[in-house]
């Protein structure tokens, strides 16, 4: 891929804050001997606005960008030193996190004399307390040609910013009004002039309901996650439904889409989304004949070309397993959570809350698959629902061929796999103390949580624990690694400390007892899947799939971070997966 082509795509995912697509690109033709500076700096901004600063911070020295005549690639560093600081929730630590970034983009600005370095340096001199000098940089920037008569979105959000800061409130609703009619207000950039101006005019006194009618025209635009029943094709009774579906997108600003694609609801809702330009996003529960032999078919084959179009379509096309269908209804539910979860991260990277939409009778589902159960469980998260009533939709589907599983036991979990790096290296006389005080510490984890652990197995240097849920999973791993942080390494003859590699994935698998130990395990594709991350993990560090993310995401948002680290291809060429670095949120 050409220079221009690479730099050109890489901006365009920032832009639509489509973030993770950023970051493969860019490193994609990096990694295929891209010399661009720019291209460089748009993956590191990739990284520093997902949150992974440290990763941001060491390939901004890496690349050498400190020494770049533009002023925006230099600027990187202090961004990363000011997300760090509004991370922190201490008063007079974050003050003085806030200040050392004001001083790197201060002194950025003064040799550049570039407006972008010198509002977020007034900006964070604001935030940080220092008011008289934060206002006398704004009216500096307010002087430069390009802001006092700005002609594109950014140089218009600055002069919102700048006015914002010296006290001018009734202009910067005008600027505001002005910069989210421009042709590149941008979703990306949208969300990141909300997140500064939204916390400047926070300390200017405004009120939550003063600063969200501020912001308005420049928020970016939502994201939601949908399903609804299946139901025959009749097009008077879509008609009606494509109405209110319309309308909750037009009201609610709806720019991304997340769900499945059966017949019905859920191909009425992305068509709706589509037609009006905005991204859908498909997770699919298991591989495409089946789905659409039991989600597609049943409904009659009107729907199939309908499908097809949708999934052409599509920004993109996931699944939440790569398995065949085998008569387990926790495949649909355990895709709709995958979906919810990944629509959750993509509203936290534009700095929206994801909503849900759904065209549903209100009738409770009985299993753990169906409109209700996904609207209980949206619900049962914190999460808004919107419900359009389904009104009279046939849903008289023909019958699907179910196999026949019903004889073996399934379950959804969490399943994680441990190793030691150069344990087959050991000498004989270390082993005991690898024995003792390796395992003895995971031992003595494990527990910490009793009655939470479904199974549990050991081999040499390896771990098996699976848990019912993930953010049990995403303890329990997290403090393995951290058991080991003090134990002396040089009983094993080696210099300097390592640590375990721990991958952790969840879904859907067999459960049964083992034949040969008598204990409870889990086999099936997803335990296969899960004992492929951990040999790609780096030593001392947790990795987990992207639905054991969107999980978390989900169900425990406020807890744990679950960090971006690319497409990762898997050991034993299982294929090429993306794959999350799990810590805990600061």
């Amino acid at each position: 891929m050409a220079t221009d082509d690479a730099t050109a795509l890489t901006k365009a995912a920032i832009d639509n804050g489509n973030l993770l697509l950023a970051y493969d690109t860019a490193i994609s033709a990096i990694n295929a001997g891209d010399p661009s500076a720019e291209l460089h700096h748009l993956m590191v901004l990739a990284l520093a606005r997902m949150g992974n600063g440290e990763q941001a911070m060491e390939l901004f020295h890496q690349f050498g960008l400190e020494s770049s005549p533009d002023a925006h690639h230099r600027s990187i560093a202090a961004r990363i030193l000011k997300d760090a600081a509004l991370a922190i929730s201490a008063t007079g630590e974050r003050q003085t996190a806030l200040l050392k970034a004001y001083h790197a983009y201060r002194k950025i600005f003064e040799v550049s004399g570039d407006a972008y370095p010198g509002i977020n340096a007034a900006a964070l001199a604001f935030l940080g307390g220092q008011t008289d000098e934060a206002r006398k940089i704004a009216s500096a920037i307010l002087d430069l040609p390009e802001i006092a008569t700005p002609d594109n979105y950014y140089d218009t959000a600055t002069q919102a910013e700048a006015l914002l800061i010296i006290g001018r409130l009734d202009a910067v609703q005008e600027s505001l009004n002005k910069a989210g009619a421009m042709p590149d207000a941008n979703a990306g950039a949208r969300a990141s002039s909300s997140r500064q101006l939204a916390l400047v005019a926070e300390q200017t006194g405004l009120d939550q309901n003063a600063i969200y009618k501020l912001l308005a025209p420049i928020s970016p635009p939502s994201v939601i996650q949908y399903c609804g029943h299946m139901f025959l094709e009749n097009k008077e009774n879509e008609a009606e439904l494509r109405t209110a579906i319309n309308e909750f997108l037009e009201q609610n600003d709806v720019g991304y889409a997340y769900g499945a694609l059966a017949a019905g609801a859920d191909i009425l809702i992305a068509e709706t989304v589509l037609t009006r330009g905005g991204e859908l996003n498909v997770i699919l529960p298991f591989v495409q004949e089946d789905f659409i032999a039991q989600s597609i078919m049943p409904a009659g084959e009107g729907w199939l070309r309908r499908f097809e179009a949708c999934i052409t379509a599509a920004s993109s096309v996931n699944f939440a397993t790569e398995m065949h269908y085998v008569g387990d209804p926790d495949q649909f539910g355990y895709a709709s959570k995958v979906a919810m979860g990944m629509a959750i991260l993509r509203a936290e990277y534009l700095g929206k809350s994801a909503q849900q939409l759904a065209i549903w009778d209100r009738n409770a589902s009985t299993g753990s698959a169906g409109t209700g159960a996904d609207v209980a469980i949206w619900s049962s998260y914190g999460g808004t629902a919107h419900i359009v009533d389904s009104g009279e939709i046939d849903r008289n589907l023909s019958g699907s061929e179910r196999p026949d599983e019903d004889r073996y036991k399934r379950t959804v979990a969490a399943i994680l796999f441990t190793d030691f790096p150069g344990f087959s290296k050991l000498a004989e006389a270390t082993l005991p103390a690898f024995w003792n005080g390796v395992m003895g510490n995971m031992a003595n984890v494990l527990e910490n949580y009793p009655g939470q652990i479904l199974a549990q197995n050991s081999w040499g240097d390896a771990l098996l624990a699976i848990t019912r849920d993930a953010p049990c999973a995403a303890s329990l791993a997290l403090e393995l690694q951290s058991s080991l942080q003090d134990f002396d390494y040089t009983l094993l003859g080696m210099t300097e400390s390592s640590g375990m590699r721990i991958g952790v994935h969840y879904g859907p698998a067999y459960e049964t007892q083992d034949p040969i130990t008598g204990k409870t395990t889990l086999y099936g594709t997803e335990v296969s899947r899960a004992a492929r991350i951990e040999p790609v993990t780096p030593p001392g560090a947790v990795f987990v799939t992207e639905p054991f993310a969107a999980i978390l995401a989900l169900e425990a948002p406020d807890q744990y971070m679950c960090r971006y680290a690319g497409n990762i291809e898997f050991a034993k060429g299982y294929g090429t997966y993306p794959i999350y670095q799990l810590t805990h949120r600061d």
